[in-house]
Formats: C-alpha cells, sequence, structure tokens
C-alpha cells in the first residue's frame, strides 16, 4: 500500500479546487477584521523615560564634606542599585493604590472602589496597562496604555510623580529619624558641658587659676602659671587640667553633632527631586498597535493561510482514505 504524498504541487491544486472558498473565507475574515478595528476602543500608549538623581547627594562625605583629604567627585546620578529601588517602588502596590485614586480611575472606568471585584478588576487592568523597564543607560523607561491618549498621559506623569514623591518621603523620614536622635544627644551633652561648667568655675574661684591648661588646646606654658598668692596650686592645675580636657571633648563632640544634624536637614521631602524626565511623556497622536490597513491585511493573511491549511490537511486525509480502501 502507497502512502499518498503531499507537496507543494498537491497544495496549489487544493488552491485551485477551492479558491472561491478561500477567497471567501480571506475577504470575510478581513472585512471582520476592518470592522472590529472601527468599532473597538482605540488604545493609546503614553511613554516616558525617566533618571535618578544620588539620593546621597548631600551628604556630609559628599556636597558638605568637610574633610581635605577626601577629594571625590560627586556622582550626581544614582546607582545600578538606587535604580533597582526605584524600580521595585514604582511597580509597588502602593504607589499603585495612591495614582489610582489621584486620577480618579474608578470613575473613569466606571468601577465602584467598595466591590471586592472591582478592586481586583482595578489592579489587574492598571498593571496590564502600566510597564516599566530598565534601560542599558540606568534609566527606567515606562509606558501607560489607555483608550483615552490625554488620561494616558496624564496617568504615567502620576505615576512618576507618585514615585518620586514617595522615595524622597522615605529619605526625609530617615534623615528626620537620625536628626532627632542626635538632636536629644546635643541636649544630653548641654547638660553635661553646663556642668563641667559649673565645676571649673568653682575650681577657679578656690584656687584662683584662670589660665587655659587643657592639653588639648596644645598653647599652654606651664611655667607660666605662678603659684604666689594661690592655695595649693598644684593640685588645682591637675583638677582644672584633668576637668577642662573633658569639656572640651564634650564641646568638640557637639560641634560635630550639630555639623550633622544641620547637614541632614539641608534637604526635605519638598525641596530636590530624586526621578527626573529625560523624555516628558505627552498625548499621543495615534493608537498603539497595528493601524486600520495592516490590521485588515493580517486578518486577510491569517485567514487565507488557515484556510490553506484546513483544506490541505482535509485533502491529505481523504486521499489517505482512497489509499487504504
Amino acid at each position: 500500500m502507497n502512502t499518498p504524498t503531499f507537496d507543494l504541487v498537491e497544495i496549489i491544486k487544493v488552491i485551485q479546487r477551492n479558491a472561491k472558498l478561500i477567497l471567501g473565507i480571506t475577504f470575510v475574515t478581513a472585512l471582520i477584521g476592518a470592522v472590529a478595528y472601527k468599532v473597538k476602543d482605540k488604545e493609546y500608549k503614553a511613554k516616558g523615560e525617566v533618571y535618578m538623581l544620588n539620593p546621597l547627594y548631600g551628604d556630609r562625605n559628599h556636597i558638605l564634606r568637610r574633610s581635605n583629604g577626601d577629594m571625590r567627585f560627586v556622582d550626581y546620578f544614582g546607582t545600578e542599585g538606587d535604580v533597582d529601588k526605584a524600580m521595585t517602588m514604582i511597580e509597588s502596590k502602593d504607589v499603585e493604590d495612591s495614582v489610582i485614586t489621584q486620577c480618579g480611575l474608578y470613575g473613569a472606568y466606571k468601577m465602584d472602589y467598595g466591590n471586592p471585584k472591582d478592586r481586583a478588576a482595578m489592579s489587574e487592568r492598571y498593571r496590564n496597562m502600566f510597564e516599566a523597564k530598565r534601560t542599558e543607560n540606568a534609566s527606567i523607561m515606562c509606558s501607560f496604555v489607555d483608550t483615552d491618549p490625554k488620561r494616558s498621559a496624564q496617568v504615567l506623569d502620576a505615576i512618576v510623580n507618585v514615585t518620586d514623591y514617595k522615595f524622597r518621603s522615605y529619605l526625609a523620614k530617615v534623615k528626620n529619624s537620625a536628626t532627632g536622635k542626635i538632636n536629644t544627644k546635643i541636649k544630653e551633652l548641654d547638660q553635661q558641658i553646663n556642668i563641667f561648667t559649673d565645676s571649673l568655675i568653682a575650681l577657679r574661684n578656690q584656687y584662683q587659676i584662670y589660665d587655659i591648661i587643657s592639653p588639648t588646646r596644645q598653647n599652654l606654658m606651664v611655667t607660666a602659671i605662678s603659684g604666689a598668692g594661690k592655695v595649693n596650686p598644684a593640685e588645682g592645675v591637675e583638677k582644672i587640667q584633668n576637668l577642662e580636657s573633658l569639656k572640651d571633648q564634650l564641646v568638640i563632640s557637639r560641634a560635630e553633632l550639630s555639623a550633622t544634624s544641620n547637614e541632614l536637614t539641608t534637604n526635605g521631602v519638598d525641596e530636590v527631586k530624586i526621578l527626573h524626565y529625560v523624555s516628558t511623556p505627552f498625548t499621543p497622536n495615534k493608537p498603539s498597535g497595528l493601524g486600520f490597513i495592516l490590521t485588515t491585511l493580517a486578518c486577510a493573511f491569517a485567514a487565507f493561510f488557515f484556510s490553506v491549511l484546513l483544506f490541505s490537511f482535509t485533502s491529505y486525509i481523504k486521499a489517505l482514505a482512497n489509499t487504504e480502501r
């Protein structure tokens, strides 16, 4: 028994035998595709690209550094790790909920916030319409698709702004927390300094020694202190020197903490933005996806291909059945 062959010649013969039906299916499918394109709501994609500022641009080791030996240049752009954090935040549920509320998407899409199913549907729709990708230049390319071209650009801009605000809020919260603890420590140092000051005043009046004799100040000539008319000057020098050294260390520590506190408050949540646009999202002029002509041609080609495949398969099955008989 010979198995029937099926080559290009046979396929052409199948097309010739069923030409009218194949052309009819192709035409009808193309017509359906064209009508569906006209009837279906168009989707518009707004695009934007942002780069990230280094969140530590105001750190004491950078812009406000005081060390003469630290000659590092400031990297004003965020690192790879910073961009990873920005990607995590821009795709977070927190940003999603804020943007949906801010842009009034429940009303725009005719959904009810009080309905759990609508909330789930809104979240799924938002995540299907929004996309964020990292580029090789450590920037973030993001887009949002909507049936309203103006709204697509507005929502994308809101996503970037909300992400930036939440990022700055987090940094400000961390810095404010550190600043609060530093200021508490400064108050404790002030109390200790006042205690040492009162003690030094009492000792100087007791021993009648009013010279600066702290070793940390490196400006003392001990022989300059005369013992004439003083009560036990050796004891007084030692006691005053010990207390004055401790007080000087406390004053130095207080000055460093005060400088750090000022540096941490140089930028707040409402000042310098972290995310900046490379390309600002604009209202798209044309719908995304295939146009009218390409949609019609794609439907026609798909209908022609599958109809030829169907008739070829049917013809082969019939030939195989006749051979077996």
